[in-house]
């Protein structure tokens, strides 16, 4: 049966919102992004300074467009803004997208969806075949609440609202003990004459961008390094004698480099020794080490801290330890809250999130209890750009019925226990309300690929390298290809009359009754 062609409300204009909008679109359906800000990037919009990626660049691209030479292996805030500009340029994404567009409520009406959103004067109500939700794991800033903040004469802010100016001069504590919290204490300290505190409530393991002269992305992405790792799905009678046969040498491996990281990085004289296993918090929140980091400990210009913030003074704060820090700057980089849910009646917000905060989605994208919607961007990992991309094309065939192995409800309910179940009991596992599908990339991506037909070639040079977006990009190809059909909607159509167009509706608000309706009008 040929699919139709929908209309898609697409929520978010970073990279999981692109990558969704351009995958709709390449098949035919009709698109609007609702970016709640003032420009496309999500996240890389507007970054703190000095800010880099995390993952090299051939990891942080999408499969049809390479970052330019010119640019480093890890990318800065200002190249990958750069680059997320030109792809919404390169496929039109620009003119499909309601900046400023704050999103009230989402809720379904028979085979549609309602979306409505925010107004200063008046609320208006538009209709959709189909949602994607691209918002992410980074949407709303999590800030402690802390005793007597009100009476601190100084700025409080979020990792997210850090400039250039917020830094210069001024006498900081940086909370967090994430890579945002030691990135943000390297760049002030380069900014400023006097000491950055840097409070973190317990130490966690960092991997440098080498070990040993050994690029990361080698030792820590190939395929091979995923069988290290218990995983959440479902082995074999003789997959598990095999992981009880080598059990001694994967707790050998990792505990080298728990031994080659603390002598490469003086974890021991620098009093940074972690807890935990490493093996046991291979997941999203391990992060890379800063650049100058340890050096600027060993400096002076950035001092460490361990435990909280107790209170807040007018000019100072005062830790869970009883040190007091004078100070007339706080940035909390305490990581965001989950809302990507928030937007769902209750109904379906319960049938998104379980009861233990864990997201219930097949292949993280979809609910079998909620139909016509799906998640983009939900699958976080080491290489966000190639697996949003991924996730955003299995989405599209999925509501299209084109998926070669169109799953049953049956089989996506079994699918999401199995990685609740296995998330309950790895606690890294947990992170981000278990979207994190980190360091089970090739597992993953390898399921999508599957899913949507293309053709696969498992035993190659992945087992000994990182992922390949080239790679994938010729997977992507592979795939059957199909065309949707204009039977329910002639986009010739589109208008913005409110009066002619029973898909946008303005609803008044108790600000102003009397005030004008006027329909935001649609961009396509």
């Amino acid at each position: 049966m040929t699919p139709h062609r929908k209309r898609v409300a697409v929520i978010g204009g970073g990279i999981s919102g692109l990558a969704a909008a351009k995958a709709f679109r390449a098949k035919g359906h009709e698109v609007v992004i609702f970016e709640q800000s003032d420009g496309l990037g999500g996240v890389w919009r507007e970054t703190y300074p000095d800010v880099k990626t995390q993952s090299p660049k051939e990891l942080y691209a999408f499969t049809d467009e390479p970052y330019p030479a010119s640019v480093p292996e890890q990318p800065s805030g200002d190249d990958v803004r750069a680059y997320l500009e030109a792809y919404a340029a390169k496929h039109d994404l620009v003119g499909a997208t309601r900046l400023n567009a704050e999103i009230k409520s989402l809720q379904r009406d028979g085979d549609e969806w309602v979306v409505t959103l925010s107004g200063r004067l008046f609320a208006v109500e538009e209709r959709f075949d189909a949602v994607a939700i691209c918002t992410g794991v980074h949407s709303k800033p999590k800030v402690p609440t802390t005793h007597g903040k009100s009476e601190f004469a100084g700025a409080i802010l979020h990792s997210s609202e850090v400039t250039e100016a917020s830094l210069t001069g001024k006498k900081i504590v940086v909370v967090g003990g994430s890579k945002s919290g030691t990135d943000i204490a390297v760049a002030a300290s380069r900014r400023t004459p006097h000491a950055v505190t840097w409070v973190r409530r317990r130490d966690v393991w960092r991997v440098p961008y080498h070990i040993l002269g050994v690029n990361f992305k080698r030792l820590l992405y190939p395929r091979a390094q995923e069988i290290l790792i218990p995983s959440p799905w479902r082995q074999s009678g003789l997959g598990r004698v095999v992981r009880w046969l080598i059990a001694p040498i994967v707790w050998l491996h990792f505990k080298m480099l728990e031994t080659i990281i603390t002598l490469q990085c003086g974890l021991a004289r620098r009093g940074l020794i972690p807890t935990t296993n490493v093996a046991d918090v291979v997941a999203c929140d391990l992060p890379m080490v800063t650049d100058g980091f340890y050096e600027a400990l060993d400096a002076g210009s950035v001092v460490a801290a361990k435990g909280e913030i107790a209170r807040f003074e007018p000019e100072a704060v005062v830790l869970t330890g009883g040190e007091r820090v004078a100070c007339d700057t706080v940035v909390f980089a305490t990581g965001w809250h989950q809302t990507a849910d928030s937007f769902f009646a209750e109904a379906d917000r319960s049938a998104i999130v379980g009861p233990d905060g864990l997201y219930r989605l097949h292949r993280h994208v979809v609910s079998p209890d909620v139909t016509g919607l799906g998640f983009v961007g939900a699958n976080q990992s080491f290489a966000t750009t190639l697996t949003s991309e991924l996730s955003a094309e299995w989405l599209v065939r999925y509501l299209d019925g084109q998926l070669s192995r169109q799953p049953t409800e049956d089989e996506m309910r079994r699918s999401i226990e199995d990685q609740a179940a296995w998330r309950r009991e790895r606690p890294a596992a947990k992170a981000y309300g278990g979207r994190c599908i980190a360091p089970f990339h090739f597992r993953h991506v390898d399921e999508l690929l599957e899913d949507l037909g293309a053709k696969l070639t498992p035993f190659n040079t992945s087992w000994l390298l990182p992922p390949d977006a080239a790679a994938i990009s010729k997977h992507l190809e592979s795939a059957p290809a199909y065309a949707v059909t204009d039977e329910k909607k002639d986009p010739a159509s589109a208008v913005t009359d409110e009066k002619s167009d029973p898909l946008v509706r303005a609803v008044s608000t108790d600000e102003n009754p009397a005030a004008p309706r006027k329909p935001l009008g649609r961009t396509v």
